[in-house]
């Protein structure tokens, strides 16, 4: 995308159905600032070669010396989504816990968020907060799992290792989310005990040390982070790079015989694809279709995918 002209974004401005505010959260270090610069280049702002370097958001002298982020900084940004065009008001919060408050205020003025995490170094104490802090604010998230680059360069992992690899860091993820959920739904319940004010002597002993009453009925699947959602991007910001398994599927779908609809049922998880037969088999005896069709294009394994990626 191009350089938009202000005259642009101050007709996006009156338009206000067409106004997302999106802010970015991490632990320090794990990419929000170089992921900005990224979105930033993508509007013709900065050079595609500055990227990391620039620290645009970083506008505070104090802040390029240190080289991290210490007060929340805002800039508009042009989004065109087919014929649809929106105005995104990009956020970029503190990762440091000292500046805690500076990301509380942000996620207060947003509509969603972008949560970054590191794919070598995982979740951080300031991942668990800035999570908790989206959840109590009630704000759509999306995670972006940054510097998969990493998982070649320093870890030397294999296709394979970096696809497991991925997902205990999206369980890790997750176990923060279901913790979350689960302190809701035992609040309420407590809540509802006491505002039924029933004496205890004529509950049934089993309702008195079943803690997990109330979990069971409530569907939380919308909740996690899965792949297969749509909210989880895998990106490396430095590089300028980043895709959801949407694409892929949209990629191999004519070059397989396969409907993409099919192929985004699949893609995450314990599927195979058997390329003599075009069809999808569940069970990991063979290399997983992530794998083949994703990460081993994205980071460099083309020798083992049965397709190449084009």
């Amino acid at each position: 995308m191009g350089p938009v002209s202000l005259e642009k974004i101050i007709a996006l401005q009156k338009r206000a159905a067409y106004i997302r505010n999106i802010c970015i959260l991490a632990h320090v270090d794990h990419g929000k600032t170089t992921l900005a610069d990224c979105l930033i280049s993508n509007n013709g702002i900065i050079s595609n070669r500055l990227v990391g370097k620039l620290r645009y958001l970083d506008s505070r002298e104090d802040e390029q010396i240190r080289g991290i982020t210490m007060k929340s900084s805002a800039i508009s940004l042009h989004y065109k989504d087919g014929e649809e065009e929106y105005l995104i008001n990009l956020i970029d919060s503190p990762g440091h816990v000292d500046f805690s408050s500076e990301v509380s205020t942000a996620v207060r003025l947003c509509d969603g968020c972008i949560i970054v995490v590191d794919s070598v170094e995982g979740v951080c104490p300031q991942t668990q907060a800035v999570l908790r802090q989206a959840w109590l604010e009630n704000i759509r998230p999306v995670l972006v799992i940054n510097k998969i680059d990493r998982l070649i360069t320093e870890l030397k992992l294999s296709s394979l290792e970096a696809h497991s690899h991925l997902q205990k860091l999206l369980e890790q993820v997750n176990a923060v989310t279901g913790s979350l959920f689960t302190s809701k739904v035992l609040e309420e319940r407590a809540e509802k005990d006491t505002a039924s004010d029933v004496p205890s002597e004529t509950v049934d002993a089993d309702q008195v040390y079943d803690w997990s009453a109330g979990l069971e009925e409530t569907d939380d699947s919308h909740l996690y982070f899965s792949p297969d959602q749509g909210n989880v991007v895998f990106a490396s910001a430095i590089d300028g790079w980043g895709f959801t398994i949407d694409h892929f599927a949209q990629l191999y779908s004519q070059k397989v015989g396969i409907k993409a609809s099919v192929l985004l049922k699949t893609l995450w998880g314990d599927y195979y694809l058997n390329t003599k037969a075009k069809k999808i088999m569940k069970g990991a005896q063979r290399i997983l279709i992530y794998v083949a069709m994703s990460l081993q294009c994205v980071l460099g394994y083309g020798e083992e995918s049965p397709t190449k990626c084009k």
